[in-house]
């Protein structure tokens, strides 16, 4: 425990948890299984050969191995459909809504679709309150406060562009 490899080993695995998307899905499949896999192995070595508790470990145990290697199988489609929304999100929050669609039609290859309709609504969600939300600056430079308060009101709460409009409606009230 003491031994600077061991220290080491420790800190790269940490760092390789928190950077990788693979590893982190690995780990992530790996604790979720692993930690009931260890309680019913206790359970199978330890009690009695024809104990009812035994046996029902050691069928779980089968289970979830099972259960472990059919989920590896799809790993590297889940960690592809991960990184491609991660990507897709980061261009929403720069703003580059038609790139950030382009982006999560991917997904479609990966028979993703309801993930990728999901993600495409969201996206142009965001795109429709970004546009509100210039046109409400357009028309407060113009002097027109009445219909930019109406369009800053028309922007949908769950939207990034909303923070901004709840911001600016305030200023106006307060």
């Amino acid at each position: 425990m003491r031994s600077p490899f061991f220290r080491v080993g420790i800190a790269a695995a940490i760092i390789l948890m928190i950077f990788s998307l693979p590893a982190r899905e690995f780990l992530k499949l790996t604790f979720m299984c692993g930690i009931p896999f260890i309680v019913f192995l206790h359970f199978a070595v330890h009690k009695p050969k024809f104990l009812l508790i035994r046996i029902i470990s050691i069928i779980a145990l089968v289970g979830i191995t099972g259960g472990y290697i059919y989920m590896l199988t799809d790993l590297p489609e889940r960690i592809e459909t991960n990184r491609i929304i991660s990507e897709g999100a980061t261009l929403v929050a720069e703003g580059k809504y038609e790139d950030a669609i382009s982006r999560y039609q991917e997904l479609e290859k990966l028979d993703r679709s309801e993930k990728m309709h999901k993600k495409i609504a969201e996206a142009r969600r965001e795109e429709t309150a970004s546009n509100s939300l210039a046109e409400a600056k357009k028309l407060l430079q113009e002097g027109n406060q009445a219909a930019a308060i109406k369009r800053l009101n028309s922007i949908p709460d769950n939207t990034r562009a909303a923070r901004e409009a709840k911001r600016i409606l305030k200023d106006f009230r307060g």
